[in-house]
């Protein structure tokens, strides 16, 4: 009889104990999520801030890289609709709970246009950024790559501004770095992107204007669009895009209220008309559309270069 009740009394503390150590781990591990939350959602608001010196500016580039102390996940969410915005959000890899929390809270970011992956994980990212000009300046294009990437066939203007930047993530032919994505230019083998251009005569390059082939499907580009659509997926470049367009129709419309206090101080200006139709041409206006648009952006450029008084 007493054993039979000094084992209950030895299986009850053992229970007990079991009991108290699992909820002590549980409230540790909870503890440590919501820490991780927290800071995950820290990370992701400095990320709009550190990026401020990344964007080109009046240069024609700028590159940066962001070393992270533990592999972190960055998620990239486009939402168009207007000027639209990227919701930026993080989850780091740890050895409490599970391996990659959940994301921390989004950060939405209405005045930059993030092109990446959706989501994309690794120690070190890459960003630069390209300036985009439809034809007058719309914004900067700021890309953020976790990947190695080789140029292959690329034209000497393109290997020339990838080499002049110093993008550590980026080769041109004769790579070395370690699996690389191979991005071809108009012919090559083993390609995971194709680019093809299809600019003519009227062009400085054939690579002007085009076509970016890759598994998620085909993208139009012009200008510096080309890095967008290389470095990101799909969804994200094609929404960035409408929010470029959204925003160059609301830039067109400036224009023209400007045009009108030209001509009324007497400074006149052939592009009043112009720029209307560009408004209404551009703020609805999707990746498709772009090589279309372009010999008007091109024709409205020469035109405000040859006037006395330039609306940009």
């Amino acid at each position: 009889m007493k054993r039979g009740q000094f084992n209950f009394a030895w299986m009850f503390a053992i229970i007990v104990g079991g009991a108290i150590l699992f909820l002590a781990i549980f409230g540790a591990m909870r503890t440590g999520d919501t820490y991780r939350f927290q800071a995950d959602t820290e990370i992701a608001k400095s990320l709009s801030v550190i990026t401020d010196p990344l964007q080109a500016g009046f240069a024609e580039g700028s590159y940066g890289k962001i070393s992270f102390r533990q592999e972190t996940r960055i998620n990239n969410i486009c939402l168009g609709g207007g000027f639209g915005k990227n919701d930026i959000s993080v989850s780091t890899r740890s050895n409490i709970g599970e391996a990659w929390n959940l994301p921390g809270g989004a950060t939405s970011i209405h005045n930059k246009y993030f092109f990446s992956n959706e989501a994309s994980s690794g120690l070190e990212y890459y960003v630069f950024s390209k300036p985009f000009n439809f034809p007058y300046e719309i914004s900067d294009l700021i890309f953020m790559t976790v990947d190695n990437y080789c140029f292959l066939n690329a034209p000497e203007e393109i290997a020339d501004i990838v080499v002049g930047m110093n993008i550590e993530n980026i080769e041109v032919d004769n790579c070395t770095l370690i699996n690389p994505v191979n991005v071809c230019f108009g012919v090559g083998d083993d390609c995971d992107v194709m680019v093809y251009g299809s600019c003519g005569s009227r062009c400085d390059s054939i690579y002007d204007e085009g076509t970016v082939s890759k598994s998620g499907g085909d993208m139009k580009y012009v200008g510096n669009l080309m890095y967008a659509a290389i470095f990101s997926d799909k969804l994200i470049y094609d929404c960035n895009v409408e929010r470029l367009m959204y925003r160059n129709g609301k830039i067109a419309e400036e224009f023209v209220a400007k045009a009108d206090l030209m001509d009324a101080r007497g400074c006149n200006t052939n592009l009043r008309s112009d720029l209307a139709v560009w408004g209404g041409l551009t703020i609805n206006a999707t990746s498709n559309d772009l090589i279309g648009l372009r010999s008007m952006a091109e024709n409205m450029d020469s035109k405000n270069d040859r006037e006395l008084c330039g609306v940009w």
